[in-house]
């Protein structure tokens, strides 16, 4: 029998079509930014795999961009305000009319030779803190980026470790490696620095040296302002340089404008960080400059901020950093005239640096210590840090300076014998032979040398010394020289 039909069981059909269109007319905000990084507002062809850029031609178009960055140095331009809200806005007016391309929320990202920096462009850097600065000059590289990056690559690797001595933190390689793109007195400063072990031997070489220093003095007058943390490690920087160059004009010369750039900012209050690490750097090059000049210290001990053992500072720096501080003012208490010496300040040092020695956590203390054997004219003695060789050198070298005075009381022990401190320096600085060392041995191995008697010492040590200029560049001659001199006496 068949089925009857009633006519009010029919539903009638409603097209929809419309409203469903009309809901995916508008798409949201994220889309549209996606859409809007892929061209120029008014270009509305959507992205495809056959029409998108290549990964080739997006990486040669930014190396080429960076090439030409990196030879020209803009001082003090400014530069016009995003406009991507504008272009936001726009592609809202003309994707309403089209139908949304992709399903899924987020395409998959492009490889680039852009994002494979892990720094951000200097531009952006002077974007955010320099707005209102005008275009001056402009300052141009004297080598190429191929140089430039041997020379970044020799200061990460080693150059950088002759001021990390007594920082474990790494304040001036890995701490601040952005700084080679955020600040160019930063990255000017650190190439500078790595030609003196570089560029060794001929005359173009030394010219190049020259260069490369210039530079990177005028690029740290036209930036220390635009970047404090970067202008501040590339005064320290250049003070190394200054040191290491072996020419008295600059070493002072940049000496002076680092105390001043970090009393600028203000030691007593100084944060940890930066200006910390710049400052021990600093303090032990002026320590050395200092007694050669038999004048004090250009930035007063009462001044400095006295290490103290931290949790977030790793403790055989902060002790080496004590001993060093001790070592400062025996050397300003010696600066001064004979019958001003205050004989009980004498006596006091001597006691802080014993304390020193005894109290001494077990990284600063030596691994092995073995005495000298036939084909050696000095013990052996190994330390498993930097931050050790530098704090047992100086913690000798204050007692040699300090008992060369022969007012120390109750020195009756085998430690209270220059020459027992003196072999000691020459014995750690032969053992522990990392460049980091070596450059920050140079002193104390000079004050050590005038203790010694035996012809067979005295030429170790200028061996020592001689090596030390052929393995790091840093100059040397000046001080064999005078040990020469004084000697034939």
């Amino acid at each position: 029998m068949p089925v009857e039909t009633r006519s009010s069981d029919i539903r009638p059909f409603v097209d929809e079509t419309e409203e469903i269109e009309h809901e995916y007319d508008g798409p949201d905000e994220a889309s549209v930014q996606r859409e809007s990084s892929r061209g120029p507002v008014g270009d509305s062809t959507p992205e495809t795999e056959y029409n998108r850029q290549s990964v080739t031609e997006e990486g040669h178009t930014g190396t080429s961009r960076a090439q030409s960055d990196h030879h020209m140095v803009p001082i003090g331009d400014s530069l016009s305000q995003s406009d991507s809200e504008e272009r936001i806005s726009a592609r809202r007016q003309t994707s309403s009319y089209q139908t949304l391309q992709y399903l899924h929320p987020h395409p998959p990202p492009i490889y680039t030779a852009g994002n494979n920096t892990s720094v951000v462009s200097f531009k952006k850097a002077r974007h955010e803190f320099f707005r209102n600065n005008l275009p001056e000059k402009v300052l141009y590289w004297p080598v190429n980026d191929h140089v430039k990056a041997r020379l970044l690559s020799a200061y990460f690797q080693s150059a950088s470790r002759w001021c990390e001595v007594t920082d474990s933190l790494k304040t001036f390689s890995t701490l601040s490696s952005h700084l080679t793109i955020e600040s160019p007195a930063f990255a000017a400063a650190a190439t500078a620095l790595s030609s003196i072990m570089v560029m060794k031997g001929d005359e173009f070489s030394v010219l190049l040296v020259d260069e490369l220093y210039s530079f990177a003095r005028r690029a740290l007058r036209g930036f220390k302002s635009e970047h404090r943390d970067g202008g501040l490690l590339a005064a320290t920087i250049l003070c190394i340089y200054g040191a290491a160059s072996g020419k008295m004009r600059e070493g002072q010369s940049t000496l002076l404008d680092c105390a001043e750039l970090l009393q600028d900012h203000g030691l007593q209050v100084a944060p940890r960080g930066v200006l910390t690490a710049c400052f021990w750097v600093f303090a032990r090059q002026d320590i050395w400059a200092s007694y050669l000049s038999r004048r004090p210290t250009l930035i007063p001990t009462e001044s400095w901020e006295i290490p103290r053992c931290d949790p977030d500072v790793p403790i055989q720096d902060s002790y080496s950093k004590l001993a060093i501080w001790i070592v400062a003012r025996i050397v300003n208490e010696l600066s001064k005239q004979p019958a001003d010496i205050n004989l009980n300040t004498l006596q006091d040092l001597w006691a802080e640096l014993q304390t020193w020695v005894v109290e001494r956590p077990l990284s600063v203390r030596c691994v092995m210590e073995l005495e000298s054997l036939r084909d050696s004219c000095f013990p052996t003695i190994l330390f498993s840090n930097p931050s050790a060789v530098c704090g047992n050198l100086y913690y000798h070298t204050g007692c040699i300076l300090l008992l060369a005075t022969e007012q120390i009381l109750y020195a009756t022990s085998a430690m209270a014998s220059p020459i027992c401190h003196a072999r000691r320096i020459v014995g750690i600085s032969m053992t522990n032979n990392d460049p980091a060392n070596l450059v920050n041995n140079i002193h104390p191995l000079c004050v050590a040398a005038r203790q010694l008697r035996a012809a067979v010492e005295k030429m170790a040590i200028l061996k020592h010394l001689k090596e030390i200029q052929d393995s790091t560049g840093w100059k040397t001659e000046r001080y064999i020289l005078e040990l020469q001199e004084l000697w034939v006496q």
